[in-house]
């Protein structure tokens, strides 16, 4: 089955239905370039009735270790994601394990396998250098068909609820990750659009099996 997390999230009605929903992982961005951006303290206020068995992820670009480590422990998170190109102590200093980021344009720009083996997953995504993404734009799926990596792929970038089955179908990967695609505005996730992507993901499941 494929996991969906769903990133950016901003409002406490908003987790609490993303968990309602069947979501595997829940995306907080700290990224001060981000209009998803929110403050430890906010983070911690999020997370405080959410299941513990969804993971917290948080978001980053170029936060730096302590900024990274204040926000872990704020809101109890489980993984960095990291939307830059690793540098040689990002994991060493990471206070939870990481997730890798990849920007996808005309060919994969994924980090070598010895650095992605000691990441927990890596996510592809369409978004701009320095973004942590939500800008919405995608990429040829076609280009992970086939390929094998040595930890969980994560598909972002553009996805939606009318085009996720096929990036599924496509791609294969393990886990889903929408911002953009389920909101209203920056932020502001649609009740409407996120109930149609979780659909469209267990009916893209289903057609696999």
């Amino acid at each position: 089955m494929t996991d969906v997390k769903i990133c950016g999230l901003t409002r406490p009605a908003d987790v609490a239905l993303a968990c309602e929903l069947g979501a595997r992982y829940l995306g907080f961005n700290f990224s001060a370039a981000s209009p998803r951006r929110i403050s430890p303290a906010a983070a911690r206020g999020l997370v405080a009735s959410a299941p513990r068995h969804v993971s917290r992820v948080g978001v980053f670009v170029d936060e730096t270790a302590a900024e990274m480590r204040e926000a872990a422990d704020a809101a109890d998170l489980d993984f960095i994601q990291i939307h830059r190109v690793l540098r040689p102590d990002d994991i060493d200093l990471s206070p939870r394990p990481v997730f890798a980021v990849a920007r996808v344009g005309t060919t994969l720009g994924a980090p070598p396998d010895e650095t992605l083996a000691r990441c927990r997953a890596v996510l592809f995504d369409a978004a701009a250098s320095g973004r942590a993404g939500g800008t919405g734009a995608t990429f040829d799926w076609d280009l992970l068909a086939g390929r094998r990596w040595p930890v969980p792929v994560f598909l972002a970038g553009g996805l939606v609820p009318e085009n996720v089955g096929d990036a599924i179908a496509r791609a294969g990967p393990s886990a889903v990750d929408v911002a953009s695609g389920v909101e209203s505005a920056p932020g502001v996730k649609d009740e409407e659009k996120m109930a149609r992507f979780f659909r469209a993901v267990e009916e893209a499941d289903a057609r696999l099996t």
